[in-house]
This record gives C-alpha cells, structure tokens and sequence, in this order.
C-alpha cells in the first residue's frame, strides 16, 4: 500500500494537470460531470481515508475568489437530525471536518444560516491553530439534505472573509454540486 501511494503521488508531480482534469476524488459514486464553474477546479483529495472515506476538494485562485480558497466537501450518510438537519452551532462543531486541519480549533463568532439549493444548514467561523504556522480563520460549512450531512470547510491562504464565504456558497449552489448532492444523499 505505502508502494501504491508513492507511485501515485510521484504521477501526480509529472502528470499533474492530467490527475486534475474532471478527476472525480470521491469515494462515492460521483456523477461523471465537471464542475462547469471557471472559478473552481476539482483537486485530489489531500487527506488520509478516515472513518467518512474521501471527499472532493475543489480550488479558487487568489485572481478570481480574492485569496487562493480550497474547499473540502463531503457528504456523511446519517449523520445529522432527520427532524432538524443542522440548526444550531453545536450540529455544526459535531458533524463538521475541522480536525482534518488540524485538532486545535476555536468559533470565531456565533454561526449562522446558510442555503444551498436543496441543503440548509449553518456557517461558522473557527480560529485554528496548526503546527509551525500562524493560526488562520477557517469556515466550516455544516448543511443537511433530509438526515445526510454535507460538510464543507473553506480555507483560504489568508483569512476567510465574506467575499470568499460567498464564492464558496455560490460553488456549492452550482447544478454539478447540487446533482452530486442529491446522487448521494436523501435515501433514509
């Protein structure tokens, strides 16, 4: 296994454009669709496979969002209230993927609500500390289709702010996302 990662971390610095484009990273059945926005492009998924497998992981350059924003997206079959989806920050600070950043984190500020196509849930903001570097402010996205969790994290080289809280919500309002969305959630 440590061979396989090698190999297919050695092709991703030859062919790296190759790996990237229209790559679908997940470990769900994704649609085999692009995301169709110019301002994201889809990555690898950078983190180790845990108890919720991969997830997508998308980019926005500094030119188009502001700052350089990646977003961590995945969804989490069952994982939140069926009745109430993710209605308060204590949903949001259970379900969100903060510590695949890092395990050092605090809210900024109360969350708020947020609505993306067919999920709602909330927003907040953390403070996050990381090994060797400065803390940065780090925007979890907890949201709900019917009992299924969809959690983003948006991280931005400088600190998220408004302008890339919007591009993200707007991304994830996109029908790639919203059908990839709906093809993995909403069964229970």
């Amino acid at each position: 296994m440590k061979l396989a990662r090698r190999i297919v971390f050695g092709l991703a610095l030859v062919f790296p454009s190759s790996l990237l484009a229209g790559s679908a990273t997940s470990a769900y059945d994704a649609p085999n669709e692009t995301t169709q926005d110019p301002l994201w492009s889809e990555e690898q998924w950078p983190f180790p496979i845990d108890q919720w497998g991969t997830g997508r992981a998308f980019r926005c350059t500094a030119d188009q969002c502001g700052s350089e924003v990646r977003l961590y997206l995945r969804v989490k079959i069952g994982f939140c209230r069926c009745a109430t989806g993710v209605s308060d920050d204590d949903e949001i600070d259970r379900v969100g993927d903060l510590e695949l950043i890092s395990a050092d984190y605090k809210p900024l500020a109360p969350g708020h609500a947020v609505t993306a196509g067919i999920m709602t849930g909330r927003a907040r903001l953390f403070a996050v500390e990381r090994s060797f570097q400065s803390p940065t402010a780090i925007l979890s996205i907890a949201m709900a289709n019917k009992c299924d969790a969809i959690v983003a994290t948006a991280v931005a080289k400088t600190d998220v702010q408004s302008a890339q809280e919007d591009q993200a919500l707007n991304f994830l309002r996109s029908a790639a996302i919203q059908h990839w969305v709906e093809a993995q959630t909403g069964s229970g």
